[in-house]
């Protein structure tokens, strides 16, 4: 359904560690009832340079929703465990897709830190509507973003390209820069307005990562997503369902049949995390699979 808000603004947060290089990437999507304004600020992994950064891009800015690509559970807590969120969409064909990293890992354990800081940090300054969507992780409209597989699930089953360990950027390709699929989706979320930016200008890869970082935040906003995880450990979220690419068939969406083979297997795992057993995948209503 299109947004039923007129005008709005959401952040998405490319969460980065290097304590050399800036790979932090605050991005703010706004709208209005006839355009969608997109900026970004990148920075490092130092809290004073972040907070500096996201008060200059930010300001004062009532923010409807955010999203940070790292690992979120519920209440920011931080857990050493393997997630079901990780495990169902590292599974079968998945696995060679551009699967999320093991918050249990140790760079994943980074990631999950500073992941959390940053969700902290965004609380702290502004204010954030209310979660309104089903089972969410904290009161305010908070969500965990995972660029991959949120471009992944755009695109035709033949049209996936070949990676290597570059999944975001050749994504963005298939769905940008060979096809209108990104468009499309801004479009079908917020419908007749006019964004004030050519996407295939966009050549960074930390700021295309944290414009669908805000893009995730912003399905979650309008109602329109997939969030895939479980209740505790936290769901990794995706676009609406009716927008995901065809299978080779041409008679459903590829992504929802390894979704559901995988949820199935995640659940039913001997050496499983206690958590994945009330893995599922939800939409807005509700409980879908």
């Amino acid at each position: 359904m299109p947004s039923h808000l007129p005008e709005g603004a959401v952040l998405g947060i490319d969460v980065g560690f290097s304590q050399k290089a800036q790979t932090t990437c605050f991005s703010l999507l706004q709208w209005d009832r006839t355009s969608i304004a997109i900026s970004s600020a990148i920075t490092g992994s130092k809290d004073e340079d972040r907070a500096e950064t996201f008060s200059r891009l930010v300001g004062n800015c009532t923010l409807s929703g955010v999203a940070l690509d790292g690992p979120l559970t519920r209440d920011l807590r931080l857990v050493p465990h393997y997630r079901a969120a990780e495990a169902i969409l590292s599974r079968g064909v998945f696995q060679k897709r551009g699967k999320p990293g093991q918050t249990s890992a140790p760079t994943g354990q980074q990631l999950h830190l500073h992941a959390t800081r940053l969700a902290n940090l965004v609380l702290d300054r502004v204010n954030i509507s209310l979660a309104n969507h089903w089972q969410p992780i904290h009161e305010r409209c908070v969500v965990e973003a995972f660029p991959n597989m949120f471009l992944c699930t755009l695109i035709d089953e033949p049209d996936l390209p070949v990676l290597s360990r570059d999944a975001s950027d050749r994504y963005w390709e298939a769905t940008v820069d060979r096809s209108s699929r990104l468009s499309a989706l801004i479009g079908t979320l917020l419908p007749g307005r006019t964004i004030d930016c050519d996407l295939r200008m966009c050549t960074d890869h930390e700021e295309r990562a944290g414009l669908i970082c805000a893009l995730t935040a912003l399905c979650v906003v309008v109602g329109e997503h997939v969030a895939v995880g479980d209740p505790v450990d936290g769901d990794i979220v995706l676009p609406p369902a009716r927008t995901w690419g065809l299978g080779h068939r041409r008679d459903g969406a590829w992504f929802e049949t390894v979704l559901r083979d995988n949820v199935r297997a995640v659940r039913a795992a001997a050496r499983r995390h206690p958590n994945h057993l009330s893995a599922r995948v939800a939409i807005p209503g509700g409980l879908w699979f």
